[in-house]
């Protein structure tokens, strides 16, 4: 089985990242929130702060400000105002 889903991050001005990922984390109110493939649909809060992607056996960091997530059908959708790879 595969394991890995889809993230899509976008800020007002475009899709800032898509990429087929194994393992998300990101910051909610009260606490880090990680997902899977596989992981019931919802709707998350998100505060400023760090969001981990891992694909291809590789951690992304990306310093993004509060938003939201949506996760259903095996795909994050991720809406922020700014959004900025950490190299």
């Amino acid at each position: 089985m595969d394991a890995a889903f889809t993230v899509n991050i976008y800020t007002p001005e475009a899709q800032a990242l898509s990429v087929e990922a194994t393992y998300l984390s990101v910051r909610a109110p009260d606490g880090g929130f990680g997902l899977m493939r596989g992981h019931l649909p919802c709707v998350i809060a998100m505060v400023e702060g760090e969001i981990e992607i891992t694909a291809e056996d590789r951690k992304r960091r990306f310093l993004c400000s509060d938003g939201f997530l949506e996760m259903r059908n095996n795909k994050a959708e991720i809406f922020v105002e700014t959004c900025e790879e950490v190299k």
